[in-house]
């Protein structure tokens, strides 16, 4: 819903906007900053949608222009400012904000009372060097063939009902990276809103365009109002963080009752023999050697692992399966890889060498965890990837709002 606009504000200066949620004079001030309204500020339309990732209370729109702003509280709840930079709200804690300002130097120095703005009080995460080097991944293999890039959303998407991506739905995305999967979904028409803890926010945001909504954000503290998405997916994310039940606990709040999330976990090799076990178990240490590697130096070494290992077996296990022998050719390992680029196993092979922190789930542990988030009608896919999985929010007839459970039985 668009608000109501005053005169336009000193953009320099933090100011209180009126709220989709709280009313807030035009003349009103926090600390002494003025109000600052600004009519063309188109991302405003979505802040209803969006919640304080420290106290997860309502935001409020503080100032704005057309591509540029800051949210908050106009009173109460917490003293946590966020900035919108290049239309993109930065709702983010400690010192996942340290990126943000060095990357964008100018504009915090055009906002003064923003300038301490990396300055929070939230301990550090182990992890953020690791979304650096997925920021810098991206950068590299930002763009995919369409034609690829549609078959391996294609598997990933095979459990989800086409009408849930179509128009009259809105998409969590969390965690998109480079926003592959959140172009297919827009092209199907479906209303983005996607996350990305990295600076590949940007780079996505640029891929997919409006009437997306991009934030940069961390998936374990989704800053996103409960009950807003119709489906949420989360996919070769998760297993990269310590914390992913809270993070499948946070994504599933922001599910309307009947909707769905598709999550992908690298699976616990189940099934597999052991030979297969034996060889993964020495590249996994091969691993752990090679993530700890400077980036000039990873990128070649994954680059030469992609050319060696990933490349005969795809190209075997495609020469076997177009001879008839598609039983032997399941057998092969990265035998997923046979229809597809060097480029994107490339991309694969920096993203599996690449990364220290590396968890792996059995098909049931993976429904455990989805249990565990209040999920029913568990169903796990027998295709590769694996696993990916989806799990619906049940209804609860009394409590949900009658329109959510009207819906879902839509649905």
């Amino acid at each position: 819903m668009r608000r109501n606009s005053k005169d336009r504000g000193d953009d320099n200066k933090l100011g209180i906007a009126q709220s989709p949620r709280r009313q807030a004079h035009s003349s009103s001030s926090v600390d002494g900053l003025r109000v600052s309204q600004n009519e063309g500020a188109v991302w405003r339309e979505d802040v209803s949608l969006l919640v304080c990732p420290a106290c997860r209370s309502p935001l409020d729109v503080l100032w704005s222009s057309s591509d540029d702003g800051a949210l908050g509280h106009v009173r109460g709840a917490c003293s946590e400012v966020f900035p919108v930079i290049a239309g993109l709200p930065r709702l983010l804690l400690g010192t996942a904000r340290e990126s943000v300002v060095v990357t964008h130097p100018g504009w915090f120095a055009a906002h003064g009372p923003l300038r301490d703005w990396s300055a929070g009080e939230t301990p550090p995460r182990p992890d953020i060097q690791l979304v650096h080097r997925f920021d810098r991944e991206w950068k590299q293999f930002a763009d995919m063939r369409p034609a690829e890039r549609t078959l391996i959303f294609e598997r990933y998407f095979d459990l989800v009902q086409p009408k849930l991506l179509g128009p009259g739905n809105t998409i969590l995305d969390a965690g998109c990276g480079g926003g592959r999967w959140a172009v297919e979904v827009a092209s199907r028409g479906g209303r983005v809103i996607a996350l990305d803890l990295g600076q590949s926010i940007e780079l996505a945001a640029r891929h997919v365009g409006p009437p997306a909504l991009f934030v940069q954000a961390d998936v374990r503290d989704v800053p996103l109002a409960a009950r807003s998405v119709d489906l949420a997916y989360s996919l070769g994310v998760l297993h990269h963080i310590e914390e992913t039940d809270l993070a499948v606990s946070r994504i599933v709040e922001t599910i309307k009752p009947g909707g769905w999330f598709l999550i992908y976990l690298y699976y616990a090799l189940d099934g597999r023999g052991r030979l297969f076990r034996a060889t993964f178990t020495l590249v996994d240490g091969l691993r752990r050697v090679i993530s700890s590697l400077p980036q000039f130096v990873l990128a070649p070494i994954t680059t030469a692992i992609a050319g060696v290992v990933y490349l005969p077996l795809a190209r075997l296990a495609r020469v076997l399966e177009a001879v008839g022998l598609k039983a032997l050719a399941d057998r092969i390992p990265l035998r997923i890889y046979s229809a597809l680029s060097f480029r994107t196993m490339r991309n694969d092979s920096l993203d599996r060498f690449g990364t220290k922190l590396e968890k792996r789930y059995r098909r049931d542990e993976v429904i455990g965890l989805l249990e565990r988030a209040g999920l029913e009608d568990i169903r796990v896919s027998e295709r590769p990837p694996y696993w990916h999985a989806v799990g619906r929010r049940p209804t609860v007839p009394g409590l949900d709002d009658e329109a959510e459970v009207e819906s879902a039985r839509a649905r």
